[in-house]
């Protein structure tokens, strides 16, 4: 929590997420139980048996494709929120993911979406990957007008201001693995300076091309047991994960 000027607290007012374990009350269980939740990237992402070898010399090929999963992301009701059938195949997932995250947060700080109608709500999301885009350069062909809206990273933020209306600062910001911290602090900045009244926060990544994997096994920045273990004698990398959460940041009671 931070504080504005005036000594009152910037707030989590609600939130939602998608992480490994599933639901809210499954990932609970799994870390009461310490369970592991690192395993692969799906195998219908791309060919892994192809694309997987020991060696990082090997060309185009990664050494690990170990990730923290979050499962299927292709469910989406694009009807819901005004987009065609077409834009949305277009769509990059994580615009996609967003505008549902959007929505749930919005409902579970118990806020109707169409009360934030013209408001000065900012939107900030954290977002280093485009995953999505190259997958769609592999066929020039079903290039269409959407698809450049549909992917590229700055549109993250802006379709959530769109298609909530929401009038405030709309900005996606790439500091690599800080990206969603810096975008919690821009928006905590925003509201104490009084720029804003709210705010939604948001950070997502998702492994929908080889190509992370590849570039980052050349550089052996990748875990190959895909644990990062921090600070320990037996660390050898990092490990990449798929994860999702976004914020609702408002002002608090007063300080006592």
């Amino acid at each position: 929590m931070t504080y504005y000027r005036d000594g009152s607290p910037v707030a989590v007012i609600g939130f939602s997420f998608r992480m490994p374990g599933g639901t809210d009350e499954a990932l609970w269980q799994a870390l009461l139980a310490g369970q592991d939740l690192v395993t692969s990237v799906e195998s219908d992402r791309w060919s892994q048996d192809t694309l997987l070898h020991p060696s990082k010399t090997e060309p185009g090929t990664s050494y690990t494709f170990a990730a923290g999963s979050i499962g299927d992301i292709a469910g989406f009701d694009a009807a819901f929120f005004g987009i065609s059938p077409r834009e949305a195949e277009q769509m990059d997932p994580q615009q996609r993911v967003l505008l549902e995250m959007g929505l749930e947060a919005f409902e579970q700080a118990g806020i109707p979406p169409s009360s934030m109608r013209g408001s000065r709500c900012g939107v900030y999301v954290g977002l280093s990957s485009v995953d999505y885009a190259y997958r769609r350069a592999d066929d020039l062909g079903a290039i269409d007008a959407t698809t450049m809206t549909g992917n590229a990273g700055s549109i993250a933020a802006n379709r959530l201001s769109y298609v909530f209306d929401l009038r405030g600062p709309s900005m996606t910001i790439d500091t690599a693995c800080s990206s969603s911290l810096v975008a919690f602090h821009q928006a905590c900045q925003s509201i104490r300076s009084q720029e804003t009244d709210a705010a939604l926060v948001a950070g997502i990544s998702l492994h929908l091309h080889p190509y992370g994997f590849i570039g980052f096994s050349k550089a052996s920045m990748l875990s190959r047991g895909g644990r990062c273990r921090v600070f320990d004698a037996g660390a050898d990398a990092v490990r990449r994960r798929r994860r999702r959460a976004l914020e609702a940041l408002g002002q608090g009671a007063s300080r006592r």
